[in-house]
């Protein structure tokens, strides 16, 4: 379970989220508004305006709203190894709600397995976006 930050700017993104107090954190399904409970999350990731959750066993990502800031919050979805756009998830219902995918949804929902999967967000309206990655083993 590899996580790191990745592509143009990563430096100064690494900056801004240390100044912020953002970037991965640990954090247990009942702290999230919307989020599926009783999933022991592998990877939490915050934003501003935007968490985003993975459970790797099910290929399980859920994404978050948490800023009444009038933006939408949304995740891409890409399979860096492969060059694959997966799919991108939008929250347009406001601060504490979210948008979740699984694998049992089928087709673009269903992540290859040992690929290095990367995930772009952002909750406020194109002001900077997040770009994280995870290898999906298991």
């Amino acid at each position: 379970m590899r996580s790191r930050l990745r592509g143009r700017g990563t430096v100064a993104l690494v900056a801004a989220v240390a100044a912020a107090g953002l970037g991965m954190v640990t954090a247990t399904p009942a702290s999230a508004a919307g989020a599926p409970t009783g999933i022991n999350w592998d990877h939490v990731w915050n934003g501003t305006g935007v968490r985003v959750y993975v459970e790797e066993y099910g290929d399980i990502i859920s994404v978050c709203d948490t800023s009444a800031n009038g933006h939408s919050a949304f995740v891409t979805v890409d399979d860096w190894d492969l060059n694959i756009s997966h799919y991108k998830a939008t929250v347009s219902t406001g601060k504490g709600t979210c948008v979740t995918h699984r694998a049992s949804q089928g087709g673009k929902y269903n992540l290859h397995e040992y690929s290095n999967i990367g995930l772009t967000f952002e909750g406020q309206g194109g002001q900077g976006s997040y770009a994280v990655n995870f290898i999906n083993d298991h």
